[in-house]
């Protein structure tokens, strides 16, 4: 039992280090090879957890050389054009000018259903609203309204409006966020000034978010009340 968690514990580690240098895109938007990549981990590093007879190294290896080959792979699809067009996906437009292009869609294996579905999510009821249409290398619609639909912008409305910074938690659970403060460009001690300029209690908070231009947005811990009815 103990051999089984140990033998877990290295493969989940050696996963997590894998994933991690493959980067954000192999989480987030995957390509073929990306695909190909992961399913193929996923079988690698079930088996030395299930079967005790196979050593870890015929996890471990595959799975550096795995690394390697996603890598390699990655530069290749920068440098090398023609190559990411043999193995990666490109954009597809569907609708152009309020034309829906019925080859796409069939190409591409949509149906109008799945299409009307992806426009209304977007605020729009017709096709013919819509000035274009694009399904993205991830599998996402972009959908990009005609100008007499589409939502008017602060500027084409003339109006002035003040910028108002992004928050960043930078105190949360009884520690202070080193990345939070970086992001606004402050310290602790400018933090812990704050802090004590305000009267915050630190016990009562659960966290405390800031922006770049000072401003502190403290949320205090809340604890939900039980119900009267669910008591015994």
């Amino acid at each position: 039992m103990i051999t089984i968690l140990i033998r877990t514990l290295i493969i989940y580690a050696a996963l997590i280090t894998t994933m991690r240098l493959m980067g954000k895109r192999q989480i987030g938007e995957l390509e073929v090879t990306d695909l190909v990549t992961t399913l193929l981990l996923s079988e690698i590093a079930s088996l030395p957890i299930t079967n005790q007879e196979i050593p870890l190294s015929y996890a471990l290896i595959p799975m550096i050389t795995l690394l390697a080959l996603e890598v390699l792979s990655s530069l290749i699809l920068v440098r090398v054009p023609a190559w990411k067009k043999l193995v990666s996906a490109s954009p597809t437009v569907i609708i152009q000018n309020g034309q829906v292009d019925t080859r796409a869609l069939s190409d591409l294996r949509i149906s109008i259903e799945e299409l009307m579905s992806e426009i209304r999510q977007q605020g729009l009821s017709r096709p013919d609203q819509v000035e274009c249409a694009i399904l993205e290398k991830n599998g996402k619609l972009t959908v990009l309204p005609k100008a007499k639909y589409a939502t008017p912008t602060v500027e084409q409305l003339g109006l002035q409006v003040k910028d108002d910074p992004l928050m960043h938690v930078v105190f949360c659970n009884g520690s202070y966020s080193k990345t939070g403060l970086g992001l606004i460009g402050k310290s602790k001690d400018w933090l812990e000034m704050q802090i004590q300029k305000h009267n915050l209690d630190l016990k009562k908070l659960f966290c405390i978010m800031a922006n770049e231009k000072g401003d502190l947005l403290p949320l205090e811990t809340t604890h939900r009340r039980a119900s009267k009815k669910g008591r015994t």
